[in-house]
């Protein structure tokens, strides 16, 4: 018999459609998805495809979804179809959760479960009393917690958040496979150094550090090439900077791996200088070292990366930053080194891992 499972979706884009893909393809799983519209605005978009998984669609944006009747009404209808209900363990769900556990206490057959960061963040990254306290009521009333990294499930158990035998993980990733169908890996080319910028252009991703840094690095390197790829409220920094650079390349928000692909394949590195999340698996799919900066805001994912061994996360001395990403960019044989521990940590992230790891986090009683 198959495991029935409705994964709540707010915000439905590129990575989580094919991730979720893979899960519902699994012969054990009969997997349903409740999508909401997402955050058009900050330069998200769904990926349309002919997909495994049923998809609910309801016209409510992420910021709205928690509250939303309409979404209520619609999961009052169709929960006691599922053996779980994945939940994002968010403060805008609270309200929404609270209405979950209604459901739950009046279908004993459905369990909960979050797939998640280890502890609520406010802004800036700051991490407040009152979410240490939303994590611990979220971790208490669910039936079990997936996390996105095995060290972030060690350290919600060491600092108990969690009880033992709740806590699960499965490495968040991005479809390898999907990557295979349009690249095989290959070491940057010689002589031609280019650095890739892929995600939102939203402020925690801190757009003014990534010109300030290309336009320092190009005084060192007068050929380096800087493609952008993705769009959001910000794009007025990277419009600017196109008028006074021909190195620089806008190429707006991607989300099909075969547009992709050509960029990753002659790219040097993928620098990020602020949030950084699943843009650390995206750049090791490719063999790609990763280089961001020290920051609150940074998503479990940065877990991934090997200080010194596939990537860097840079401090705040400006001079010495710059020094190091110049010298990857520049001395061929480090790079390579770099390259291949990124591919091999690629190899290990793979969507096929994650979906062993969700189904034993799910079927494991």
């Amino acid at each position: 018999m198959k495991t029935k499972i409705l994964w709540l979706s707010p915000n439905l884009n590129h990575y989580k459609s094919r991730f979720l893909n893979h899960l519902a393809v699994d012969a054990s799983i009969d997997l349903c998805v409740f999508s909401g519209a997402g955050r058009t605005k900050m330069g998200d978009q769904e990926l349309k495809g002919d997909w495994s998984f049923t998809q609910i669609y309801v016209d409510v944006p992420k910021k709205a979804f928690g509250n939303s009747k309409l979404v209520k009404h619609k999961l009052k209808s169709i929960f006691n179809e599922f053996d779980w209900v994945m939940i994002p363990a968010e403060k805008k769900n609270l309200a929404l959760f609270f209405y979950v556990m209604k459901l739950r206490r009046q279908n004993k057959n459905v369990r909960l479960f979050s797939y998640n960061h280890p502890v609520l963040k406010s802004g800036n990254g700051k991490i407040t009393l009152l979410d240490k306290l939303l994590t611990k009521f979220y971790y208490r009333k669910l039936d079990r917690v997936v996390f996105y990294t095995e060290h972030s499930c060690e350290w919600a158990l060491k600092n108990k958040f969690i009880v033992k035998d709740k806590a699960y993980w499965a490495n968040n990733t991005v479809d390898n496979t999907e990557i295979k169908k349009h690249y095989t890996y290959q070491l940057p080319p010689e002589n031609t150094p280019s650095i890739v910028f892929i995600g939102r252009l939203i402020s925690s991703k801190r757009i003014p550090d990534l010109i300030h840094y290309y336009s320092e690095l190009k005084k060192h390197i007068p050929n380096l090439v800087l493609d952008i790829i993705g769009d959001g409220p910000e794009n007025n920094l990277i419009k600017s900077a196109l008028k006074s650079d021909a190195n620089i390349n806008w190429h707006g928000t991607l989300i099909d791996e075969a547009a992709i692909a050509p960029l990753m394949k002659k790219a040097s590195l993928v620098f990020i200088p602020g949030h950084s999340g699943l843009s650390v698996n995206h750049s090791f799919s490719y063999g790609r070292p990763y280089v961001t900066l020290q920051g609150p805001s940074h998503a479990p994912e940065l877990d991934y990366l090997d200080e010194g061994q596939n990537g860097y996360v840079l401090g705040n001395d400006f001079e010495s930053n710059i020094n190091t990403i110049k010298d990857l960019l520049t001395n061929r044989t480090v790079l390579e080194r770099f390259c291949t521990n990124a591919k091999q940590k690629g190899d290990y992230l793979s969507v096929q891992k994650w979906v062993e790891q969700m189904k034993q986090s799910l079927i494991d009683d």
